[in-house]
């Protein structure tokens, strides 16, 4: 049999690379093998606490890219051969969100690495309720390595637009983590005039600057938000959390304007938190304060054109590469946050 490497998670704290058959692709579905996939935060957050779609056991991994190796009969517009990234998502297209041309938020997506088989695996099948809408194919001259960051940098471009980022905004990032820094970059494509990071760790902060922020604060040196507030007396248009705790959300609402915007970026474990805020910031100030999750298919596009311009500086956030069998390793590394940033997973 064809030997398929497969990240393999049980239930919490429990998984391991395993050797499966390859699949082998049905009617109406493709095979593509995987050449690179990136660790993200939600794969943590699965293995360490679970998570609401999670159908163990799952084969991990949502953010790929590869050759297609293999398409099923009935399958058109798709060539073995093809580099191919496929988004983490299929969204049904029938429900009343999809229909409201709000498929993020589709009562019944298919999500890789979550209810159906992943990418951190030699190989990927997409199934017929994914293709081809979530198949898309890799520009000349884009490396698949990169490719493989289409779907975090989709996330950001919805993120943007539910922060309702236009030229001239000043944004601050609370993080400077993989998502923070794509934040960085792309609200400096979206054309704010000002970017502040804040975050805990001089090298990424360092690398946010590189990106296009031109104000770092290190938390450590800044323990007071007051601190950083006294240097910004206007605040700020917009506020994205790509760290969110009971802090960091309180913060965000003194650190934004009167009219600005507050987005939670990301998610925390279910049931292991609750915040409360003053609502009189928000009545008085007319703070919006907005959720931001996934992306719509037309952002994905987006997303893979912005991948292919900016294929350089996405690059910099590379900061491992790990072949699928050290995938223990990568975990590991993904908690040394002095020094990694984005993990990539080769094959």
């Amino acid at each position: 049999m064809s030997v398929n490497r497969s990240v393999v998670v049980y239930g919490i704290n429990n998984f391991r690379v395993e050797k499966r058959e390859r699949p082998e692709p049905g009617f109406g579905e493709v095979l593509v093998k995987i050449e690179y996939s990136g660790l993200c935060p939600s794969d943590i957050k699965i293995i360490r606490h679970g998570g609401r779609l999670v159908r163990y056991p799952i084969v991990l991994g949502h953010e790929m890219a590869g050759i297609v190796e293999e398409v099923g009969e009935g399958v058109k517009g798709i060539e073995v051969g093809e580099r191919a990234n496929v988004a983490a998502d299929i969204y049904c297209g029938t429900c009343k969100y999809c229909r409201a041309g709000r498929e993020n938020l589709c009562e019944r997506p298919l999500t890789f690495g979550y209810n159906i088989d992943g990418g951190h695996a030699d190989y990927l099948l997409v199934p017929r309720e994914g293709v081809p809408k979530a198949i898309f194919k890799v520009p000349d001259g884009l490396s698949l390595e990169v490719a493989s960051m289409t779907e975090p940098v989709a996330c950001v471009v919805h993120s943007m637009n539910a922060g309702k980022v236009s030229p001239g905004d000043s944004v601050a990032i609370v993080g400077e983590g993989p998502m923070g820094l794509l934040h960085v970059l792309l609200a400096k494509i979206y054309g704010a005039s000002s970017i502040a990071v804040l975050g805990l760790v001089d090298k990424k902060l360092k690398l946010a600057e590189e990106l296009g922020a031109e104000k770092l604060y290190n938390r450590k040196n800044y323990p007071n938000i007051e601190d950083i507030l006294r240097e910004n007396p206007d605040g700020f248009d917009k506020v994205f959390l790509t760290v969110v705790n009971k802090t960091t959300l309180e913060e965000s609402l003194k650190l934004v304007k009167k009219g600005g915007r507050v987005v939670i970026f990301a998610g925390v474990p279910a049931h292991s938190v609750s915040f409360s805020l003053d609502p009189n910031i928000i009545h008085y100030d007319e703070v919006s304060l907005v959720g931001s999750s996934s992306y719509l298919y037309v952002e994905y596009a987006k997303a893979l054109k912005f991948v292919s311009m900016y294929q350089r500086e996405l690059s910099k956030i590379i900061s491992h590469r790990f072949n699928i069998d050290e995938f223990e390793k990568a975990v590991a590394t993904w908690d040394d946050k002095e020094n990694s940033v984005k993990i990539i997973l080769t094959r």
